[in-house]
């Protein structure tokens, strides 16, 4: 039976695109996006019920049963809706195309009533005539809707697939290069009876070696990131998450000096998951390896965003590397980025609906990833 229901829902248009991802289950607001489109019929059902109840003229009983149909269909689709796999939002969204349909069309019909009774001394439509109309137009625009719908989930899974296709180039570019390294410094090793030599690369072959595992770690917690649930986005002090980064990375990065400030007669507070705390560690840890000490991380609170920044004071982020992680560049073999730490942080900027931006000065990098502010 489900499976039936599942594919007469694909056929009504109610299924997802490809790779779609089902939701975890139906919200409050699922629910009254669904009863606003079943009431809708049901109200539109009773003025259309008129002329086969009271037996009217042949084109009226027409018209009837058409709206009855219409109306029905509409009850039916509320409850299609509940148990589709559209997103919450685009749920919403087609309740919004239902109530625009009754809204423009009744308000349309109203004003030309209206006038007619004004001008011509006409009569005002029947209930029947206007609950005929409105009943055909909400189930016209609930179509609109629903095809709206899947644009944006259609449009949301081409970037998705982009994203995915720039983390595969990035992988892929940069394991290339560590395998190649790791392949010449093995070639060494085995033919050469250095000591220092052997030493030399068995220390190059240890750093590829936790590159690897480093690219390994950043992708598993970029796709971590993209499967998140709404569930997993909690009210967050961002302050608070980011002076525990800055600990951490003290006790990792003892040789550089790290400063932290923050406001403390303000409260920022975001709706963040774990990641905000690993997006931070990256930031921190790049500046620390790339970077030059000391490391400064700062806490701006704005009306609308909280921006976390972290400064150092070497030698910039490479400006290849910086177009590559914000898009305006393609990823070839001379611009594929040095690791994951900042895709992880942009990653992170992007599902939590903010942004990763660069300023540079004469000397210092300062990286701000910047989040909006819960209501």
């Amino acid at each position: 039976m489900r499976t039936r229901l599942l594919t007469l829902i694909d056929q009504l248009g109610f299924g997802s695109p490809p790779e779609a991802v089902a939701p975890t289950g139906p919200s409050a607001v699922r629910v009254a996006a669904s009863a606003v489109v079943s009431l809708t019929g049901l109200g539109l059902l009773v003025p259309n019920l008129f002329p086969l109840l009271d037996g009217g003229g042949p084109l009226a009983v027409v018209l009837g049963v058409v709206g009855t149909l219409v109306s029905i269909g509409l009850i039916a689709i509320g409850g299609l809706l509940y148990v589709s796999e559209f997103s919450d939002r685009n749920a919403v969204r087609i309740a919004v195309w239902n109530i625009l349909g009754v809204v423009v069309l009744g308000s349309v019909m109203i004003a030309h009533a209206y006038a007619q009774n004004r001008l011509s001394g006409g009569i005002a439509p029947s209930m029947f005539t206007v609950g005929n109309l409105l009943a055909i137009g909400a189930a016209a625009h609930v179509i609109i809707g629903v095809y709206d719908a899947r644009r944006v989930r259609a449009e949301q899974l081409a970037r998705e697939r982009r994203r995915t296709a720039v983390l595969n180039r990035v992988l892929r570019h940069n394991l290339r290069n560590e395998a190649q390294v790791l392949t010449g410094h093995a070639d060494i090793v085995a033919t050469v009876p250095d000591d220092d030599q052997i030493r030399q690369s068995a220390a190059v072959l240890k750093r590829s070696a936790d590159t690897v595992g480093s690219l390994a770690d950043g992708a598993k917690t970029i796709t971590r990131e993209r499967d998140r649930g709404p569930e997993e986005y909690d009210a967050t002090d961002p302050t608070a998450v980011f002076e525990d980064a800055v600990a951490h990375a003290r006790d990792r990065f003892a040789e550089t000096d790290f400063a932290f400030d923050a406001p403390d007669d303000i409260e920022g507070t975001v709706r963040a998951s774990d990641g905000l705390r690993t997006a931070l560690d990256e930031l921190l840890e790049n500046a620390a390896e790339h970077g030059g000490s000391p490391v400064e991380g700062s806490v701006h609170i704005l009306p609308d965003v909280v921006e976390l920044s972290v400064t150092d004071h070497g030698s910039g982020i490479p400006e290849h590397e910086r177009k590559v992680v914000a898009g305006d560049v393609d990823i070839t073999q001379l611009t594929h980025g040095s690791g994951l730490g900042l895709w992880v942080a942009k990653t992170v900027a992007d599902t939590h609906g903010g942004s990763l931006s660069f300023t540079e000065t004469d000397d210092a990098t300062t990286v701000t990833l910047s989040l909006p502010r819960a209501t």
